[in-house]
Protein backbone atom coordinates (compact mmCIF):
# COMPACT_ATOMS: atom_id res chain seq x y z
CA UNK A 1 0.00 0.00 0.00
CA UNK A 2 1.50 3.36 -1.04
CA UNK A 3 1.92 6.31 1.32
CA UNK A 4 -0.67 9.06 0.72
CA UNK A 5 0.84 12.14 -0.95
CA UNK A 6 -0.01 14.58 1.85
CA UNK A 7 0.85 18.30 1.50
CA UNK A 8 3.52 17.82 4.19
CA UNK A 9 5.16 14.94 2.31
CA UNK A 10 5.00 16.75 -1.03
CA UNK A 11 6.52 19.87 0.52
CA UNK A 12 9.43 17.82 1.87
CA UNK A 13 9.98 15.93 -1.39
CA UNK A 14 9.91 19.11 -3.46
CA UNK A 15 12.32 20.90 -1.14
CA UNK A 16 14.73 17.96 -1.29
CA UNK A 17 14.60 17.93 -5.10
CA UNK A 18 15.38 21.65 -5.37
CA UNK A 19 18.07 21.55 -2.69
CA UNK A 20 19.83 18.56 -4.29
CA UNK A 21 19.68 20.15 -7.74
CA UNK A 22 21.32 23.39 -6.60
CA UNK A 23 23.88 21.69 -4.38
CA UNK A 24 25.00 19.16 -6.99
CA UNK A 25 25.20 21.38 -10.07
CA UNK A 26 25.98 24.82 -8.68
CA UNK A 27 24.13 28.13 -9.06
CA UNK A 28 21.02 27.82 -11.20
CA UNK A 29 18.18 29.94 -12.47
CA UNK A 30 14.64 29.04 -11.54
CA UNK A 31 13.90 28.04 -15.13
CA UNK A 32 16.83 25.60 -15.02
CA UNK A 33 15.56 24.15 -11.75
CA UNK A 34 12.14 23.60 -13.30
CA UNK A 35 13.80 21.51 -16.01
CA UNK A 36 16.08 19.57 -13.62
CA UNK A 37 13.43 18.75 -11.04
CA UNK A 38 10.35 18.35 -13.23
CA UNK A 39 8.41 20.62 -10.85
CA UNK A 40 6.20 23.49 -11.93
CA UNK A 41 7.47 27.07 -11.93
CA UNK A 42 5.17 28.17 -9.05
CA UNK A 43 6.30 25.16 -6.97
CA UNK A 44 9.99 25.89 -7.52
CA UNK A 45 9.42 29.57 -6.70
CA UNK A 46 7.66 28.68 -3.45
CA UNK A 47 10.22 26.07 -2.40
CA UNK A 48 13.13 28.37 -3.26
CA UNK A 49 11.59 31.13 -1.13
CA UNK A 50 11.35 28.74 1.82
CA UNK A 51 14.95 27.53 1.41
CA UNK A 52 16.24 31.09 1.14
CA UNK A 53 14.34 32.07 4.30
CA UNK A 54 15.78 29.06 6.16
CA UNK A 55 19.30 30.01 5.05
CA UNK A 56 20.19 27.04 2.83
CA UNK A 57 19.97 28.90 -0.49
CA UNK A 58 20.76 32.48 -1.45
CA UNK A 59 19.81 34.63 -4.38
CA UNK A 60 22.81 35.80 -6.35
CA UNK A 61 23.21 38.50 -8.95
CA UNK A 62 22.50 37.21 -12.43
CA UNK A 63 23.57 38.77 -15.70
CA UNK A 64 20.74 41.17 -16.64
CA UNK A 65 18.76 40.16 -19.71
CA UNK A 66 18.54 42.41 -22.72
CA UNK A 67 14.82 42.75 -22.16
CA UNK A 68 12.45 42.01 -19.32
CA UNK A 69 13.03 41.26 -15.65
CA UNK A 70 16.32 39.69 -14.53
CA UNK A 71 16.03 35.94 -13.87
CA UNK A 72 16.36 34.74 -10.29
CA UNK A 73 19.54 32.75 -9.74
CA UNK A 74 20.00 30.58 -6.65
CA UNK A 75 23.13 29.16 -5.01
CA UNK A 76 23.68 26.68 -2.21
CA UNK A 77 25.10 28.25 0.97
CA UNK A 78 27.75 25.72 1.95
CA UNK A 79 29.13 28.17 4.52
CA UNK A 80 25.77 28.81 6.19
CA UNK A 81 26.72 26.36 8.94
CA UNK A 82 28.94 23.48 9.92
CA UNK A 83 28.70 19.90 11.12
CA UNK A 84 31.16 17.72 13.03
CA UNK A 85 32.00 14.02 12.99
CA UNK A 86 33.94 11.76 15.35
CA UNK A 87 35.28 8.24 14.84
CA UNK A 88 36.27 6.62 18.14
CA UNK A 89 38.30 3.52 17.43
CA UNK A 90 40.17 0.93 19.43
CA UNK A 91 43.48 2.80 19.49
CA UNK A 92 42.75 6.34 18.26
CA UNK A 93 40.09 8.96 17.65
CA UNK A 94 39.53 11.00 14.49
CA UNK A 95 37.58 14.24 14.35
CA UNK A 96 36.50 16.53 11.51
CA UNK A 97 34.43 19.62 10.85
CA UNK A 98 32.76 20.13 7.47
CA UNK A 99 30.63 22.73 5.74
CA UNK A 100 27.12 22.00 4.50
CA UNK A 101 28.44 20.50 1.27
CA UNK A 102 30.48 17.99 3.28
CA UNK A 103 33.84 19.61 2.49
CA UNK A 104 36.27 19.10 5.37
CA UNK A 105 37.54 22.37 6.87
CA UNK A 106 39.48 20.90 9.81
CA UNK A 107 40.57 17.39 10.81
CA UNK A 108 42.54 15.92 13.71
CA UNK A 109 43.77 12.43 14.70
CA UNK A 110 44.86 11.46 18.20
CA UNK A 111 46.29 8.11 19.33
CA UNK A 112 45.07 7.10 22.79
CA UNK A 113 47.82 7.24 25.41
CA UNK A 114 46.09 5.81 28.49
CA UNK A 115 42.71 4.72 29.80
CA UNK A 116 41.26 8.26 30.06
CA UNK A 117 39.80 7.90 26.59
CA UNK A 118 36.68 10.03 27.01
CA UNK A 119 38.70 13.10 27.99
CA UNK A 120 41.05 12.56 25.06
CA UNK A 121 38.06 12.27 22.73
CA UNK A 122 36.65 15.53 24.06
CA UNK A 123 39.99 17.30 23.74
CA UNK A 124 40.41 16.11 20.16
CA UNK A 125 36.92 17.30 19.23
CA UNK A 126 37.54 20.69 20.88
CA UNK A 127 40.91 21.06 19.11
CA UNK A 128 39.25 20.36 15.76
CA UNK A 129 36.58 22.99 16.37
CA UNK A 130 39.29 25.47 17.32
CA UNK A 131 41.26 24.67 14.16
CA UNK A 132 38.11 25.40 12.14
CA UNK A 133 37.69 28.73 13.95
CA UNK A 134 34.40 27.56 15.47
CA UNK A 135 32.75 27.11 18.85
CA UNK A 136 30.27 24.47 19.93
CA UNK A 137 27.33 26.82 19.31
CA UNK A 138 28.43 27.18 15.67
CA UNK A 139 27.72 23.51 14.95
CA UNK A 140 24.34 22.73 13.42
CA UNK A 141 24.69 18.95 13.82
CA UNK A 142 27.19 16.34 14.96
CA UNK A 143 27.65 12.57 14.80
CA UNK A 144 29.80 10.38 17.04
CA UNK A 145 30.84 6.99 15.67
CA UNK A 146 32.35 4.32 17.88
CA UNK A 147 33.57 0.77 17.56
CA UNK A 148 31.05 -1.71 18.96
CA UNK A 149 27.26 -1.86 18.89
CA UNK A 150 25.40 1.39 19.53
CA UNK A 151 21.81 2.08 20.57
CA UNK A 152 21.33 4.95 18.11
CA UNK A 153 17.85 5.81 19.44
CA UNK A 154 19.00 6.35 23.02
CA UNK A 155 22.54 7.46 22.26
CA UNK A 156 24.01 4.72 24.43
CA UNK A 157 26.63 2.00 24.02
CA UNK A 158 25.28 -1.56 23.79
CA UNK A 159 28.74 -3.14 23.95
CA UNK A 160 32.19 -1.90 23.01
CA UNK A 161 35.86 -2.32 23.87
CA UNK A 162 36.17 1.44 24.37
CA UNK A 163 33.28 2.30 26.72
CA UNK A 164 31.23 0.17 29.14
CA UNK A 165 27.82 -1.24 28.19
CA UNK A 166 25.05 1.27 28.82
CA UNK A 167 27.38 4.28 28.67
CA UNK A 168 25.47 7.42 27.60
CA UNK A 169 27.86 8.53 24.86
CA UNK A 170 25.52 11.18 23.41
CA UNK A 171 25.22 12.97 26.76
CA UNK A 172 28.95 12.65 27.42
CA UNK A 173 29.80 14.44 24.16
CA UNK A 174 27.06 17.10 24.35
CA UNK A 175 29.25 19.44 26.39
CA UNK A 176 31.84 19.51 23.62
CA UNK A 177 29.79 19.10 20.44
CA UNK A 178 26.21 19.94 21.35
CA UNK A 179 23.38 17.49 20.60
CA UNK A 180 24.71 14.61 18.51
CA UNK A 181 23.65 11.32 16.97
CA UNK A 182 25.47 8.08 17.80
CA UNK A 183 26.31 5.30 15.36
CA UNK A 184 28.47 2.19 14.97
CA UNK A 185 31.69 2.76 13.01
CA UNK A 186 31.00 -0.01 10.46
CA UNK A 187 27.58 1.47 9.67
CA UNK A 188 29.23 4.84 9.14
CA UNK A 189 31.86 3.26 6.90
CA UNK A 190 29.26 1.78 4.54
CA UNK A 191 27.43 5.14 4.44
CA UNK A 192 30.68 6.81 3.42
CA UNK A 193 31.34 4.24 0.68
CA UNK A 194 27.91 4.93 -0.84
CA UNK A 195 28.40 8.70 -0.50
CA UNK A 196 31.92 9.19 -1.83
CA UNK A 197 33.72 5.84 -1.90
CA UNK A 198 33.66 2.54 -3.78
CA UNK A 199 29.90 1.89 -3.56
CA UNK A 200 28.37 5.01 -5.09
CA UNK A 201 24.97 4.34 -6.73
CA UNK A 202 24.88 0.77 -5.33
CA UNK A 203 22.07 -0.45 -3.05
CA UNK A 204 23.36 -3.87 -1.88
CA UNK A 205 26.71 -3.36 -0.18
CA UNK A 206 28.75 -4.71 2.73
CA UNK A 207 31.67 -2.77 4.17
CA UNK A 208 33.98 -4.74 6.46
CA UNK A 209 36.30 -3.05 8.95
CA UNK A 210 38.93 -5.55 10.03
CA UNK A 211 41.83 -3.70 11.66
CA UNK A 212 41.82 -4.11 15.44
CA UNK A 213 38.33 -5.65 15.46
CA UNK A 214 36.14 -7.11 12.70
CA UNK A 215 32.63 -5.98 11.86
CA UNK A 216 30.46 -5.08 8.89
CA UNK A 217 28.12 -2.31 7.85
CA UNK A 218 25.34 -3.77 5.68
CA UNK A 219 23.06 -1.95 3.23
CA UNK A 220 20.37 -3.95 1.44
CA UNK A 221 17.92 -2.38 -0.98
CA UNK A 222 19.40 1.01 -0.14
CA UNK A 223 18.56 0.66 3.57
CA UNK A 224 21.03 0.30 6.42
CA UNK A 225 20.52 -2.92 8.40
CA UNK A 226 20.87 -2.13 12.10
CA UNK A 227 19.00 -5.12 13.48
CA UNK A 228 16.61 -5.35 16.43
CA UNK A 229 18.99 -3.77 18.97
CA UNK A 230 21.52 -2.14 16.64
CA UNK A 231 24.04 -4.99 16.67
CA UNK A 232 23.71 -6.21 13.06
CA UNK A 233 27.03 -6.82 11.31
CA UNK A 234 29.05 -7.80 14.37
CA UNK A 235 31.47 -10.48 13.10
CA UNK A 236 33.10 -11.35 16.41
CA UNK A 237 31.89 -14.93 15.89
CA UNK A 238 34.97 -15.39 13.65
CA UNK A 239 37.12 -15.24 16.79
CA UNK A 240 35.07 -18.06 18.30
CA UNK A 241 35.90 -20.44 15.43
CA UNK A 242 39.37 -21.06 16.93
CA UNK A 243 40.94 -20.72 13.49
CA UNK A 244 43.39 -18.20 14.94
CA UNK A 245 43.17 -18.25 18.76
CA UNK A 246 43.11 -14.78 20.28
CA UNK A 247 42.58 -13.00 16.95
CA UNK A 248 40.13 -10.09 16.77
CA UNK A 249 41.16 -8.15 13.66
CA UNK A 250 43.52 -8.39 10.67
CA UNK A 251 46.03 -5.80 11.87
CA UNK A 252 45.97 -7.27 15.35
CA UNK A 253 46.46 -10.81 14.03
CA UNK A 254 49.39 -9.76 11.83
CA UNK A 255 51.06 -8.21 14.89
CA UNK A 256 50.32 -11.37 16.87
CA UNK A 257 51.90 -13.60 14.22
CA UNK A 258 54.90 -11.42 13.35
CA UNK A 259 55.64 -9.27 16.37
CA UNK A 260 55.78 -6.26 14.03
CA UNK A 261 53.39 -3.48 12.98
CA UNK A 262 50.91 -4.57 10.31
CA UNK A 263 51.83 -1.86 7.72
CA UNK A 264 55.49 -2.97 7.82
CA UNK A 265 54.56 -6.63 7.30
CA UNK A 266 52.17 -5.77 4.47
CA UNK A 267 54.84 -3.64 2.78
CA UNK A 268 57.31 -6.50 3.05
CA UNK A 269 54.75 -8.91 1.57
CA UNK A 270 54.13 -6.54 -1.34
CA UNK A 271 57.91 -6.37 -1.91
CA UNK A 272 58.11 -10.15 -2.26
CA UNK A 273 59.04 -11.29 1.25
CA UNK A 274 57.71 -14.87 1.37
CA UNK A 275 57.40 -15.05 5.17
CA UNK A 276 55.51 -11.75 5.35
CA UNK A 277 53.25 -12.83 2.46
CA UNK A 278 52.38 -16.04 4.29
CA UNK A 279 51.42 -14.08 7.42
CA UNK A 280 49.24 -11.64 5.47
CA UNK A 281 47.53 -14.49 3.62
CA UNK A 282 46.86 -16.31 6.89
CA UNK A 283 45.28 -13.16 8.40
CA UNK A 284 43.33 -12.49 5.21
CA UNK A 285 41.84 -15.99 5.08
CA UNK A 286 40.92 -15.77 8.77
CA UNK A 287 38.96 -12.56 8.18
CA UNK A 288 37.62 -14.02 4.94
CA UNK A 289 35.48 -16.51 6.89
CA UNK A 290 33.47 -13.58 8.27
CA UNK A 291 33.23 -12.01 4.82
CA UNK A 292 32.07 -15.29 3.25
CA UNK A 293 29.43 -15.85 5.92
CA UNK A 294 28.05 -12.34 5.55
CA UNK A 295 28.09 -12.54 1.75
CA UNK A 296 26.23 -15.87 1.83
CA UNK A 297 23.51 -14.50 4.10
CA UNK A 298 22.78 -11.14 2.46
CA UNK A 299 24.10 -11.67 -1.11
CA UNK A 300 25.56 -8.17 -1.71
CA UNK A 301 26.69 -6.87 -5.08
CA UNK A 302 29.87 -5.48 -3.53
CA UNK A 303 32.00 -6.11 -0.46
CA UNK A 304 34.33 -3.26 0.48
CA UNK A 305 37.27 -3.86 2.82
CA UNK A 306 37.66 -0.62 4.75
CA UNK A 307 39.83 0.80 7.50
CA UNK A 308 43.59 1.15 7.45
CA UNK A 309 44.07 -2.44 6.21
CA UNK A 310 42.48 -1.37 2.89
CA UNK A 311 45.82 0.23 2.02
CA UNK A 312 47.25 -3.29 1.68
CA UNK A 313 45.29 -3.66 -1.57
CA UNK A 314 45.63 -6.91 -3.47
CA UNK A 315 48.19 -8.30 -1.00
CA UNK A 316 45.29 -8.62 1.43
CA UNK A 317 42.40 -8.99 -1.00
CA UNK A 318 43.73 -11.75 -3.26
CA UNK A 319 43.62 -14.55 -0.59
CA UNK A 320 40.22 -13.32 0.58
CA UNK A 321 38.91 -13.28 -2.99
CA UNK A 322 40.06 -16.88 -3.54
CA UNK A 323 38.25 -17.95 -0.39
CA UNK A 324 35.09 -16.18 -1.55
CA UNK A 325 35.23 -17.88 -4.94
CA UNK A 326 35.78 -21.28 -3.28
CA UNK A 327 32.96 -20.95 -0.77
CA UNK A 328 30.28 -18.71 -2.33
CA UNK A 329 28.27 -19.95 -5.34
CA UNK A 330 27.64 -16.32 -6.35
CA UNK A 331 30.64 -14.38 -5.00
CA UNK A 332 30.29 -10.59 -4.79
CA UNK A 333 32.83 -8.19 -6.17
CA UNK A 334 35.54 -7.50 -3.57
CA UNK A 335 37.43 -4.18 -3.47
CA UNK A 336 39.59 -2.13 -1.12
CA UNK A 337 38.10 1.13 0.11
CA UNK A 338 39.60 4.28 -1.42
CA UNK A 339 38.67 6.01 1.86
CA UNK A 340 40.74 3.57 3.97
CA UNK A 341 40.87 4.59 7.64
CA UNK A 342 38.88 7.80 7.02
CA UNK A 343 35.71 5.93 6.03
CA UNK A 344 33.92 5.98 9.40
CA UNK A 345 34.83 9.64 9.92
CA UNK A 346 33.41 10.66 6.55
CA UNK A 347 30.35 8.54 7.29
CA UNK A 348 29.89 10.51 10.52
CA UNK A 349 29.94 13.75 8.52
CA UNK A 350 27.38 12.28 6.09
CA UNK A 351 25.07 11.18 8.91
CA UNK A 352 25.35 14.60 10.61
CA UNK A 353 24.34 16.25 7.31
CA UNK A 354 21.44 13.82 6.91
CA UNK A 355 20.24 14.55 10.45
CA UNK A 356 20.46 18.27 9.78
CA UNK A 357 18.48 18.01 6.55
CA UNK A 358 15.70 16.15 8.36
CA UNK A 359 15.48 19.06 10.76
CA UNK A 360 15.53 21.47 7.82
CA UNK A 361 12.46 19.73 6.46
CA UNK A 362 10.84 20.03 9.89
CA UNK A 363 11.53 23.76 9.56
CA UNK A 364 9.55 23.80 6.33
CA UNK A 365 6.59 22.29 8.15
CA UNK A 366 6.83 24.91 10.90
CA UNK A 367 7.00 27.70 8.30
CA UNK A 368 3.88 26.33 6.60
CA UNK A 369 2.07 26.13 9.93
Amino acid sequence: MSTPATPRLLRRLNAQLVLDAVRETGPARVAELVTRTGLSRPTVDAVAADLVRLGWLEEIAAEPPRRGRPARSLAFRADAGYVAGLDIGEVKVRAAVADLRGEIVAERVHAFTDDARLEQVRQTAAATLKAAGLRRRDLLAACVGCTGAMDAKRGRVLFSTVFPAGFDLASAMRRTMGPCVIENDCNLAVMAERWCGAAQRLDDVVCVLAGERIGAGIVMGGRLMRGHMGAAGELSFVSALDLEPGAHGVAQLIRQLSGEDAPDVVAAAAAGDAEAAAIVERASRWAGHGVVTTAQIVNPELVVIGGGVARAGEVLLAPMRRLLEEAAPVPPQLVASPLAERGPLLGAIRLALDDLELRLLDGLDEAAA
